[in-house]
């Protein structure tokens, strides 16, 4: 008696997950949407991502405001900013409604 009970089971499991995968149409395409990253090379700063205006702020990783900027619009936005070697930072991009964090280490 388990094991056709197991049986049915495995089988309606099976019907499920596969009902699961055909809930799209094969016409619509998914969106993907272009992650938002920062690189800091070379003494500059850079955004990759973001658009329209927002500010930048840098902190210390203790927490002291290092520089906090206006920017009109940010998909183009290069900094030139002296952050010291073997030190960690958070960079906070905030545009719209919408906030993002990055820590990063300079090397």
């Amino acid at each position: 008696m388990r094991l056709i009970l197991l049986f049915i089971l495995l089988i309606s499991f099976s019907k499920a997950s596969s009902a699961h995968k055909n809930i799209f149409s094969p016409n619509l395409t998914p969106v993907l949407q272009e992650s938002k990253s920062i690189i800091y090379k070379l003494g500059i700063l850079s955004l990759k991502g973001f658009v329209g205006k927002g500010s930048i702020q840098v902190y210390s990783i203790i927490g002291n405001k290092i520089t906090d900027i206006e920017v009109q619009n940010l998909s183009e936005f290069n900094l030139q900013i002296d952050l010291r070697k073997n030190n960690m930072y958070v960079i906070r991009v905030l545009n719209n409604s919408d906030i993002k964090t990055f820590k990063i280490i300079v090397d």
